[in-house]
């Protein structure tokens, strides 16, 4: 567990950035740069889409399954991946999203059109209606989509604090990339950010300015 300290501060950070997100993503205006900037995420993400099509092209000549992505239903002060998750199921992507599955997550399909419904969990935002994959999916993920609440340049990230990501993440694959979604103002200096035990760094982040990998800007 984290020691009481790093908790502390974790918490203060998110109660700060929880406003901060709310303060952003209020009324019209905040609605109409919340969709201007789900178009930026979506043009950043080229090299992506553009892996996954790959993938998915490779898959279909071996006869094997369309390659697995994972993705979340952002919540209304979220980043909006929605756009981007439609075009990776267009992409050839079997798209997943996370639901509760008492101290893990499960993943869900979703084929890229069906409406999303309220989660039982607590806690939790929208999940699909589609097949049910169990919580050990992601090992056989390419790419993961993952909310945050921030990360910092030195690869932390800090999220709801339920610790749900990070025992998921801390499953993957060798060849999972792994990509955190965020608002711009959200990828912070290196080192602004607690780490605890069990956070599992990120080594990629996807804002609305782009697409950035944060071990070769480290090492920059």
């Amino acid at each position: 567990m984290d020691d009481e300290t790093t908790t502390t501060r974790k918490q203060a950070l998110r109660r700060q950035l929880r406003a901060a997100r709310t303060a952003r993503s209020h009324g019209e205006d905040g609605a109409a740069l919340r969709a201007r900037e789900a178009e930026r995420l979506l043009e950043h993400a080229a090299p992506l889409l553009a892996e996954v099509e790959q993938a998915a092209a490779e898959a279909g000549r071996r006869g094997d399954p369309a390659p697995l992505v994972a993705a979340f239903h952002p919540t209304p002060t979220e980043a909006d991946v929605l756009p981007l998750a439609r075009r990776l199921v267009e992409a050839g992507a079997r798209l997943a999203f996370p639901a509760a599955a008492g101290d893990e997550l499960e993943w869900i399909v979703w084929d890229g059109s069906t409406p999303f419904q309220d989660s039982p969990g607590r806690g939790f935002g929208k999940e699909p209606a589609g097949e049910r994959l169990g919580p050990r999916a992601l090992q056989s993920a390419v790419l993961v989509l993952a909310p945050a609440v921030a990360v910092d340049r030195s690869c932390t990230r800090i999220g709801h604090g339920a610790g749900y990501y990070d025992r998921a993440l801390d499953g993957l694959g060798p060849g999972t990339r792994v990509v955190a979604v965020v608002h711009p103002e959200e990828l912070l200096p290196a080192g602004t950010l607690p780490r605890g035990v069990h956070d599992v760094p990120i080594p990629e982040v996807l804002t609305a300015d782009g697409l950035v990998s944060l071990v070769t800007s480290a090492r920059a």
